[in-house]
């Protein structure tokens, strides 16, 4: 964490959290994808629950990122902030679009990108009925 990420209440301020997750689907898109191509894509949406804070003491925070559903041009995924004992203190669903970067327009998905970033797909578990 940086220093400037606090607040004077002594956490970490929402809009930071926003930063982390996208540092999180950043990485997920060129671990998948490769290098630079993170710039092909642009954030449509985010809903983004904050679920603890973060003070200004924790020193490291894990961001995760995974894929819930692709799309024609665009993924789904669920991105969340850990704290070291695990605890989740932020959960976002984001859409993120892939676009030509000659056009600015979105783009259908390759084969190739698909495939990638279908590696980094889970399945969601249905809630079991009530009895």
């Amino acid at each position: 964490m940086r220093w400037s990420d606090g607040d004077p209440l002594g956490h970490v301020n929402n809009a930071v959290y926003l930063t982390y997750l996208e540092s999180a689907r950043g990485g997920l898109v060129e671990d998948a994808l490769g290098a630079g191509e993170w710039s092909s894509w642009i954030l449509a949406r985010i809903e983004l629950d904050f679920l603890r804070e973060i003070p200004v003491s924790v020193r490291e925070i894990t961001v995760r990122c995974a894929v819930l559903r692709i799309g024609n041009s665009s993924v789904r995924t669920r991105d969340e902030a850990v704290l070291a004992d695990g605890t989740v203190a932020a959960r976002a669903e984001a859409v993120i679009v892939v676009r030509d970067l000659e056009t600015g327009r979105p783009r259908p998905l390759t084969g190739r990108e698909r495939v990638a970033l279908g590696r980094y797909l889970v399945v969601e578990e249905e809630p079991s009925p009530s009895a």
